[in-house]
């Protein structure tokens, strides 16, 4: 059987790159998304490289979580890669100074990049460990590097919220690489990449989804225990926390 892999937030940008890279590497590809029905462009891709429809998964819903890994246990009795991408910003993202946030926004941006990406990744923990090579990835930024929040930074904007989300589930991954150690962990920066959210408020991201999803999908097939727990960028160079 090829390897299975679970992608969450399939329906754009990044996570709809990723499904079409992963399925020209001979992936068995479960992608995901809130709202499958208002994902043509993913229901079109899918159909395209011959992968079954996405599936409704809402990382922040238990209820959604137990439902696709059930459907995952009657069909595959496996998972060997699971990419936690879905994630979001604030909605002046970059644009979120710590003196005028809103925490409810915060809280909220928190509740997805790492509440549900923990979430995810405790429900699919038993389906990995069916795995002979168990694989998390997690979709991190840049942006959570701590040492590398300075005003010098190329691509300096203060994005407070959606920073403070990234540092935690950097931290979040490396705890994950300890308590679980026969399953390999991985936080990995795409970079400032063309979506909506890395164009927002006018901006022009220099990587292209495609270049990215390549990478992080060769990074995939090459990582082993020795990666477990870093923060890496697409190609898999280490990024201080």
């Amino acid at each position: 059987m090829a390897e299975v892999i679970l992608i969450t937030g399939c329906s754009r940008g990044i996570g709809l790159g990723l499904v079409k890279y992963f399925a020209g590497a001979g992936f068995q590809v479960v992608a995901t998304c809130r709202n499958p029905d208002k994902a043509p462009e993913l229901a079109a891709l899918l159909e395209s490289v011959g992968q079954p429809p996405a599936l409704a998964l809402d990382t922040t819903d238990p209820a959604s979580l137990l439902k696709v890994a059930n459907t995952l246990w009657t069909k595959y009795g496996k998972l060997d890669v699971l990419l936690n991408n879905a994630g979001v910003a604030t909605k002046n993202h970059p644009h979120d100074p710590p003196e005028h946030l809103s925490t409810v926004e915060m809280v909220n941006v928190f509740q997805t990049n790492v509440g549900g990406t923990c979430a995810a990744t405790q429900a699919f923990l038993p389906l990995l460990r069916k795995s002979s090579s168990p694989r998390v990835l997690a979709i991190s930024s840049f942006l959570g590097s701590i040492s590398k929040n300075l005003p010098s930074e190329s691509n300096f904007y203060m994005a407070t919220s959606y920073r403070c989300s990234k540092s935690a589930l950097n931290q979040l991954i490396k705890c994950f690489s300890l308590d679980v150690p026969e399953v390999s962990f991985l936080s990995v920066s795409p970079g400032h990449v063309q979506t909506d959210m890395g164009n927002a408020q006018g901006r022009t991201a220099p990587l292209t989804v495609d270049h990215v999803a390549k990478s992080i999908a060769e990074l995939t097939k090459r990582m082993d225990k020795k990666m477990s727990g870093t923060f890496v960028d697409f190609e898999g160079l280490e990024i201080p926390y």
